[in-house]
């Protein structure tokens, strides 16, 4: 399984699943110009934010009213949402769903979105039941075991899942130091996951929140990885990169309903 390219987005669609990733080309951001910023908390223009909500709405066919977004804070909290969520933090920012890093669903026609400029998202759905779940896996999410957490959160067989981790800053381009390294022990490290240097660690979360998910039980053949990355600046947005003046990609993940498809 791998990501297509769309005009404003990369994604696939798996049977009534459309999970995806926005790029950073052609919109209407100064921030940076005619960039395609999906966040409201950096210094944009709110109306460019919502031009650009319209614009991929159009494009995957989930209105904006049917969209949830939390504040995230790099923690491991998770919270269920449902339907009667949708809309909150869209438009305007509000104190709802604060400090969550993970939502899921069992709803149709909602859409799970979260912003990203580097960390990792992390998709998961059911093939058994309509469980959907958006995951943000920085460095501290990964360390509180954020994908571990949702697959138990699931309460049914972790065989059933499917996951795709998605864009995010990888290898070279991501070099820690030995205080990240030491958390991320604490759950364990795949080898292939951490390069040593003299300058650091070069660390691939993807490896490592892949490595989590095995570990809860999702069988290997179900988790994909994308192998794009944030350090394609041509495509997409890095904050680390960028050294923090840069807009924010929107990834996402929904369930159509039977009158979307």
């Amino acid at each position: 399984m791998k990501f297509d390219n769309h005009r404003h987005y990369v994604g696939t669609r798996v049977d009534d699943i459309l999970l995806g990733y926005t790029k950073r080309m052609d919109g209407y951001s100064d921030y940076p110009s005619k960039s395609f910023n999906m966040a409201l908390y950096i210094d944009d223009d709110a109306k460019n934010v919502h031009q650009h909500q319209n614009m991929l709405a159009a494009e995957i066919g989930f209105i904006p009213d049917k969209w949830v977004l939390p504040i995230q804070k790099h923690g491991g909290n998770i919270r269920e949402v449902t339907l009667d969520d949708a809309g909150t933090n869209v438009r305007e920012l509000s104190d709802a769903l604060y400090d969550v890093d993970a939502l899921y669903t069992y709803d149709r026609g909602l859409l799970l979105t979260m912003n990203y400029a580097d960390c990792v998202p992390v998709h998961v759905w059911s093939r058994k039941n309509d469980f959907t779940a958006l995951l943000h896996a920085g460095w501290r999410g990964t360390s509180h075991d954020i994908v571990g957490t949702i697959v138990r959160e699931y309460g049914h067989s972790p065989e059933d899942l499917s996951i795709m981790i998605g864009v995010a800053i990888i290898g070279t381009c991501y070099t820690v130091d030995s205080r990240v390294i030491h958390e991320l022990e604490k759950l364990g490290l795949p080898d292939e996951a951490v390069v040593a240097h003299e300058a650091g660690y070069d660390l691939d979360l993807k490896a490592v929140n892949r490595h989590q998910a095995m570990q809860a039980g999702v069988p290997p053949e179900n988790i994909h990885v994308s192998a794009l990355g944030t350090e394609d600046l041509e495509q997409f947005f890095s904050y680390r990169l960028e050294k923090g003046q840069t807009g924010r990609a929107l990834a996402f993940i929904g369930r159509y309903e039977d009158d979307q498809r």
